[in-house]
């Protein structure tokens, strides 16, 4: 199954300058909860950002370039064995998309926007945090969801972040042949 995790404010914004919008830490702590245990796919930009392998999952980075030697070899060395945690690289988004579909497993794309605006038409499901607000500046952007083609099976209400004076709400859609029983 391919999955999106994704914050979002109302105007679909996701970024800016390779960066999150907000550090919502109710946000980053459902983030982990959700995609620890299951692959995750990221752009190298966003693995750049990042600046490591996330732990105790299997991180795969898409990449038409590939990393530098030195940054691969970086990020197997920042794995230590038996942490449940790998790294690899992937140029071939087509396979990826197919192993991901056709896996017993939840594979989740995190990011990010240019590979979220390739692979949305993919997804089987949406885990949305929606930010209840608009960002001052952003410069990346989360497709639109229509909701003739995705049905919301979830939505936590808004819940209020104090640090940061906003609120938010998690959100999951699914493919409405996925939420019949039937998984394509």
């Amino acid at each position: 199954m391919l999955s999106i995790i994704v914050a979002i404010d109302l105007n679909n914004a996701i970024g800016n300058k390779n960066g999150l919008l907000w550090h919502i830490s109710q946000d980053l702590k459902y983030f982990k909860s959700v995609t620890t245990s299951h692959p995750v796919i990221m752009g190298r930009n966003t693995y750049y950002s990042i600046g490591r392998p996330l732990p105790g999952r299997r991180n795969i980075v898409v990449s038409g370039k590939g990393l530098s030697e030195e940054e691969t070899e970086r990020a197997l060395s920042a794995i230590k064995s038996g942490s449940n945690t790998s790294f690899e690289q992937c140029r071939d988004l087509e396979s990826l998309v197919k192993t991901a579909k056709e896996s017993e497993e939840e594979f989740f794309v995190m990011g990010g926007g240019q590979l979220y605006n390739t692979l949305f038409k993919y997804a089987d499901r949406l885990y949305i945090t929606r930010i209840h607000a608009v960002a001052a500046e952003a410069d990346t952007y989360f497709p639109a969801i229509d909701c003739r083609q995705w049905k919301r099976v979830s939505d936590s209400g808004r819940i209020h972040d104090g640090e940061n004076d906003i609120d938010f709400s998690f959100i999951i859609y699914e493919k409405p042949d996925l939420t019949d029983g039937k998984q394509r």
